[in-house]
């Protein structure tokens, strides 16, 4: 089974939530095969994880327990990914993320993030939209088997099976799998 951890278990990882705690023997076992994808969520960025700062987001995957894993590389998008830990995008990649955005995102209005910054409110919120769709996008890119997270949008009565028909497979909350 082919497992994406979704940015969101990182953080209960570091932060030893009762989450987090649930999320280890799931990373622990060997007939599971859990992904990281090579994206800072808002989060991260307050300590130290920026595009630039790539040796910051493997620090924090040292401290929880899983920089061993193997990593899924999200599309290049200036000032969110890893600038040398990203892939240039076709149109089809495009289009399959865009599906993904309106699933998840589809009513959130557009923001001008020259404008706002990055580490504005606003901006901080469209990292974690951004950070959301390029996790989903690198799961079904790659056709894992589970999505690992807890965030609820995703599992939504609207929008799962929209993911699934995307080809996200199952999604679910660590608790669940």
């Amino acid at each position: 089974m082919k497992v994406t951890i979704d940015h969101n278990c990182i953080i209960h990882l570091r932060e030893r939530t009762d989450i987090g705690k649930k999320i280890e023997p799931i990373v622990r076992n060997k007939g599971i095969e859990c992904f990281v994808v090579n994206i800072g969520a808002s989060e991260m960025r307050e300590h130290g994880v920026r595009p630039d700062q790539y040796g910051k987001f493997q620090e924090l995957l040292e401290a929880v327990g899983i920089a061993h894993l193997p990593r899924l590389q999200p599309l290049m998008i200036w000032d969110i990914t890893f600038w040398d830990r990203a892939l240039l995008a076709n149109n089809e990649m495009i289009e399959l993320s865009d599906a993904i955005r309106d699933v998840l995102f589809g009513n959130s209005p557009d923001i001008d993030i020259a404008t706002v910054g990055v580490d504005s409110p606003a901006g901080r919120k469209w990292v974690n939209h951004v950070c959301d769709v390029q996790s989903m996008w690198c799961h079904i890119q790659n056709e894992n088997d589970v999505f690992l997270t807890t965030d609820k949008n995703f599992t939504k009565e609207t929008k799962l099976p929209k993911l699934i028909a995307l080809g996200a497979g199952r999604i679910c909350h660590p608790s669940d799998l």
